[in-house]
């Protein structure tokens, strides 16, 4: 990381900030999009996720990787936004999604494209169902591949834990998707089963 270009946007440079945050910005996205499953909320939740960097960036004191701390903000971030969307039954998807349409899954093609597409939906909307300390856990080692030591550092407890809760939430996703069968998650979303006992 570019110190000099760390400390002009710590003091307020915005175009240091561009130049600083860019590289970050998938990592961002993905986060958002691992927390809340679709579009619109990913968008929301990315964009208040810069807010936050950029108000609190000179608070950063290079203790973890600029990555970790940028994790650490988007995870807060869009805990914040599920917690509100909870208590606010006023919350609710766009209008086009209520009637089906969901921007996020490919166009139909194949039977198998659109059975996978269909697969993936029900199981980000099931990531979205898990307790927070276990839909964490597992978005942070699963679908983010965080060490399981690096998760328990940002999380602020033992590898141990880490490792419970992720065991947790695969039960408990199998509940939600599957009942007692095999939960076997598409693509790109596939959960590994081996780096829970590792």
């Amino acid at each position: 990381m570019d110190e000099l270009l760390l400390r002009k946007a710590q003091r307020g440079d915005p175009e240091a900030f561009e130049q600083l945050i860019t590289p970050l910005e998938q990592l961002i996205w993905r986060i958002c999009w691992h927390y809340t499953g679709n579009r619109e909320s990913a968008e929301d939740c990315g964009q208040e996720t810069m807010i936050r960097i950029w108000r609190s960036l000179d608070s950063y004191r290079g203790d973890c990787a600029l990555e970790s701390w940028v994790y650490r903000i988007a995870a807060n971030c869009c805990m914040d936004y599920l917690r509100k969307k909870k208590r606010d039954k006023s919350v609710s998807m766009e209008p086009m999604q209520e009637q089906g349409f969901d921007p996020a899954d490919p166009s139909p093609g194949t039977e198998e494209q659109v059975v996978a597409a269909d697969e993936q939906k029900r199981l980000r909307e099931a990531i979205t169902m898990l307790p927070e300390d276990q839909r964490e856990a597992l978005i942070m080692t699963q679908l983010e591949k965080v060490p399981y030591e690096e998760a328990a550092r940002l999380l602020g407890v033992s590898e141990g834990t880490i490792k419970s809760r992720v065991n947790r939430a695969k039960a408990r996703l199998k509940e939600i998707l599957t009942g007692d069968r095999e939960l076997s998650p598409p693509g790109n979303v596939k959960i590994d089963e081996r780096r829970s006992r590792s």
